[in-house]
């Protein structure tokens, strides 16, 4: 009673509910328009229909499509069955369903048809029992059928009952069983076909007739049974499932044969008798393969046995056309199809979608045809009930009519339960709005079509939380794709359409679009991305370029398991060392500038132009360079080994970002996963699978090449003035190698880094490399200083020195002297140097002052001066002044002494040793280190074994504090 109270407010609320205002003129059915906002969002399937009240309610018995006419008959089935009423209520009368009633109720009337014996061929599910349920009713109710709003419809308007209540004979796979035979009120037994319609026609007296034919099972003669059929007329046989009583009866056996010989024989005589005993029908339903006969191996046998005997003499009716279904759906689960307008509304909003979007869908969506069909399927989108219509209903074991309603009320009924949740347009119900999560009536027929190995499918691949869709939708809930859960739809849809024969499963990218797109929801080309995500990582995705692109899921694992476990096994070291062998082999051709590919610590001295590319150990951030990373630039920039670097200007430094590494790590991931399936299992694989592994290496391979010249976009200069300097490429070449000699070079040219064609005058000058009258330059000492001195631009060699002394020498900015220092040879001014060499001592620039003129015999002492550049460009000049030689001062030897800060110490060599080198040069040493917390000093520091071990090696005292 509760229940009852319930719905009846339900009913009242609904009847107060206002109509939907909309804007956008609709021409409906009535003629009625309606205006709508092409912005306004669509109202949903469920403000407009309504399901029927055990959906609504969560009390549906899925049990309740299980049609079954034996109980029907016998008065314990069902009262959505039993009950006349209530059974044509929520029936819809297909055009199969009329032909046959008014046949059958012309015939039972005397009036003479073209054929009283009819056969229901149909596949499972084809609607053969609920039409033999509603032949039923309609030959029980008689006269009184007409009296029914629901039944009037049924009959044409010149065709009505003339019989109160005709006799019905119901027969079916369950009626008798064929061992023991079925006892009846009466208290007998009765064992056959002709046995069980003899005792429903003719009762007692009827039964006796045939009784010794019933109990020997031996199939009765026409003359035996025609005056049972004469007694009991007007009378209506009806018999379901006779193929697999058949079935069951062949292991009978009866003489030679079996019952189900015997059976096969009656059905035979009774066509026969029933054919020539007015007022008589018999209609049999037979399965459209043998593949529906209970999966016997005799099952075709059978099959075409019946069908012999019954087609022959009869005539076979289609119980529902392929388009009615849609009809049926909707009368069997809602109390009414909504509101025109409204329908006529959303299928406006759809039109407009699937025209704009034509070319990415089939051709018959921007068809009038297949909204028409949209119309008739509403609140369902026609691609969701054809989904277990056309694809599952290939499978002989599948219900067309009543698996479809299973499978659709468990939807609704899903839905409607969600509906406060729902996001975004709910106008229509797609495949991509099935929650398999909440469906077990839906997954559990999966898994009964396909194989319990399904389970494992939809788990990893479509539904969970560990399922690979829902992770893709939760990568950033925030977007679309997360939003609409669309990767989720998407493999939702795809596994739908995965039921079915080879040549008929899977979608295509456009009938995937015509399944889950809605007006003013995601873009299409969403589907599109989320597509490809999914297929880089579900287990048992597949597809295939045979044609169009399809897609299916399989419940054999597909490559990318195997490119999982594979993935497991590479280790980071494997994909370093990757990194380096891809930096070797693409640095191999550089020519502009000399490539040492992650060297080790003790780099030999650079006289040319040098980048170190540091391994991915030394990945940094480009805004700041970690500590790490400085370290290493800091170590090679100084030192070579256990030595001082010299040649300190002529090493850059490119090191990778720690994003781009990232992104490379995951890439060569998969490359390096897919290269050991190749060569660790090519043998056990696939040829297809051959095929995508090759495919994708070969991608991931180009991929990771494009990836690593973007990660590697950190330049590093190293000066002890400034300390470590950067520059961030943001330009990317097709390749390493024109990454380095075209970008990378002209990002350090931009950032004066480096010197190409020339130094400028004022870079001598600042520099302390410009002649003078009183200081020339020697050449060599020139290039060294630009190799040397950290402070200075970098010089791609010798001839950035050699191009810019050529060209201000004959620009008259000074002159070229060749010779020693103050006794040259041969002074160039206003001309080229031929045969420049720049490492040569002998040439020397000096001021544009001084060219060639004699020198004079009575000077008998060469004029000595020396002048070296210092780091610094400081110059130190001893210039022996013209006075007589007996007044020169004259030294026995010179000692130089003092504390120079450690970042000079280099300097020494420059200003002391190689001056000093002919001159009999002795040096002492005094160097005092202090423990720090950082570097401390012990017996176990292997700083202090090195230093120690160097001290003895060098006959050097060590004194320990």
């Amino acid at each position: 009673m509760p229940d009852l109270v319930t719905e009846i407010d339900t009913i009242k609320n609904r009847e107060n509910e206002p109509t939907i205002q909309i804007e956008t003129p609709v021409t409906t059915e009535a003629s009625s328009t309606v205006s709508f906002s092409e912005d306004s969002p669509l109202p949903a399937w469920y403000t407009n229909v309504y399901p029927h009240y055990d959906i609504r309610n969560g009390s549906l018995d899925e049990s309740v499509f299980a049609a079954n006419l034996s109980e029907v008959a016998m008065g314990i089935g069902q009262e959505v069955y039993s009950n006349p009423t209530m059974f044509f209520e929520k029936t819809y009368i297909t055009a199969g369903l009329r032909d046959i009633a008014n046949r059958v109720v012309r015939a039972l009337n005397g009036e003479e048809t073209d054929n009283r014996v009819i056969s229901l061929q149909t596949g499972f599910g084809g609607g053969k029992t609920h039409t033999l349920i509603s032949l039923y009713h309609i030959t029980k109710t008689g006269k009184s059928l007409l009296s029914s709003a629901y039944t009037q419809h049924i009959l044409d308007s010149k065709v009505a009952p003339q019989f109160e209540n005709a006799q019905v004979a119901v027969f079916t796979n369950n009626t008798t069983d064929v061992s023991q035979g079925r006892t009846t009120d009466d208290g007998i037994t009765i064992y056959t076909l002709w046995g069980e319609l003899a005792y429903q026609l003719g009762g007692l007296e009827g039964y006796n007739l045939i009784k010794k034919n019933d109990i020997e099972r031996i199939s009765p003669a026409a003359n035996l049974f025609r005056p049972i059929l004469e007694k009991s007329a007007p009378a209506l046989i009806l018999i379901d499932e006779l193929a697999d009583y058949c079935n069951k009866a062949s292991a009978v056996m009866i003489g030679k044969g079996s019952l189900s010989d015997q059976t096969i024989g009656f059905m035979q005589t009774l066509t026969e008798v029933v054919s020539s005993v007015p007022r008589c029908v018999l209609i049999a339903t037979l399965p459209a393969s043998a593949t529906e006969v209970a999966s016997s191996a005799i099952g075709q046998q059978i099959l075409t046995a019946l069908e012999n005997r019954i087609v022959r003499v009869g005539t076979s009716i289609k119980p529902v056309e392929d388009e009615e279904i849609f009809e049926v759906v909707r009368r069997r689960l809602f109390d009414n199809i909504g509101n025109p307008q409204v329908i006529e509304l959303v299928l406006n909003r759809y039109k407009n979608t699937y025209h704009n979007r034509r070319s990415d869908l089939p051709n018959q969506a921007d068809r009038m045809e297949y909204i028409n069909k949209m119309r008739k399927s509403y609140p369902f989108h026609p691609e969701l009930i054809d989904m277990f219509r056309l694809k599952w209903g290939q499978d002989s074991r599948f219900q067309r009519t009543r698996g479809v309603l299973r499978l659709l009320a468990s939807i609704v009924k899903d839905l409607w339960t969600r509906r406060g949740s729902l996001t975004g347009t709910q106008a229509l119900i797609h495949t991509s709005d099935v929650n398999l999560s909440n469906l077990p009536t839906l997954t559990g027929t999966i898994t009964s079509l396909m194989g319990s190995q399904w389970e494992t499918v939809i788990h990893a691949d479509v539904i969970g939380t560990s399922s690979n869709a829902y992770k893709i939708d939760n990568e950033d809930p925030n977007n679309n794709i997360g939003k609409y859960n669309l990767t989720q739809g998407i493999a939702t849809t795809i596994l739908m359409a995965s039921l079915g024969n080879l040549q008929n499963k899977g979608l295509t990218i456009e009938e995937l679009k015509l399944c889950i797109l809605k007006p003013s929801a995601f873009n299409h080309s969403e589907v599109n991305s989320a597509l490809n995500k999914l297929e880089q990582v579900a287990h048992y995705l597949y597809s295939t370029n045979v044609g169009s692109r399809s897609y299916w899921f399989q419940s054999k694992p597909n490559i990318n398991i195997l490119v999982n476990q594979a993935k497991a096994e590479i280790s980071q070291a494997d994909i370093s060392g990757e990194i380096i062998n891809r930096l070797n082999a693409q640095t191999r051709n550089v020519s502009k500038i000399k490539v040492l590919v992650n060297p080790a610590n003790d780099i030999p001295e650079q006289k040319s132009l040098t980048l170190v590319i540091l391994g991915p150990e030394y990945a940094t951030q480009p805004g700041s360079i970690n500590t790490k990373t400085k370290k290493q630039v800091e170590q090679i920039a100084q030192n070579k080994g256990y030595s001082s670097r010299i040649y300190r200007n002529t090493i850059l430094y490119l090191a990778c970002s720690e994003i781009g590494l990232g992104m490379l790590h995951s890439k060569l991931l998969e490359y390096l996963a897919c290269a050991k399936i190749q060569a660790e299992y090519s043998g056990q694989i696939e040829p297809e699978q051959k095929k995508d592994i090759l495919e994708r290496k070969a991608e991931y391979d180009k991929q990771a090449n494009a990836l690593l010249i973007a990660a590697y976009n950190i330049v590093c200069k190293y000066s002890v003035s400034e300390g470590i300097e950067k520059i961030e490429i943001k330009d990317f070449a097709q390749d390493f190698n024109t990454q380095l000699s075209s970008n990378l070079f002209n990002n350090i040219k931009e950032e004066e880094w480096l010197l190409e064609k020339s130094i400028g005058l004022g870079t001598l000058r600042s520099s302390g490399l410009y002649p003078t009258i009183e200081q020339p330059i020697q050449v060599n000492d020139l290039y060294e200083a630009f190799l040397r001195f950290d402070d200075k631009p970098m010089i791609c060699g010798v001839e950035t020195v050699s191009k810019s002394i050529q060209r201000y020498c004959e620009n008259g900015d000074f002159n070229v002297a060749c010779g020693e220092q103050g006794n040259y040879n041969h002074i160039y001014h206003h001309e080229s140097v031929p045969f420049l060499d720049v490492t040569d001592p002998q040439y020397w620039l000096v001021d544009k002052s001084i060219n060639n003129q004699p020198k004079s015999e009575e000077s008998s002492t060469d004029e000595q001066s020396s002048a070296w550049n210092s780091p610094t460009g400081e110059k130190s000049e001893h210039t022996a002044p013209s006075q007589p030689v007996d007044e020169l001062r004259k030294f026995k030897s010179i000692k130089v002494s003092g504390k120079v800060p450690v970042e000079r110490w280099t300097d020494l060599f420059s200003s002391f040793v190689v001056p000093l080198k002919n001159n009999g040069l002795e040096i002492e040493i005094s160097f005092k280190a202090k423990t720090t917390s950082l570097n401390p000093l012990d017996e176990s520091a292997q700083i202090y074994k090195v230093v120690k071990e160097s001290a003895m090696q060098l006959g050097l005292n060590l004194e320990e504090e």
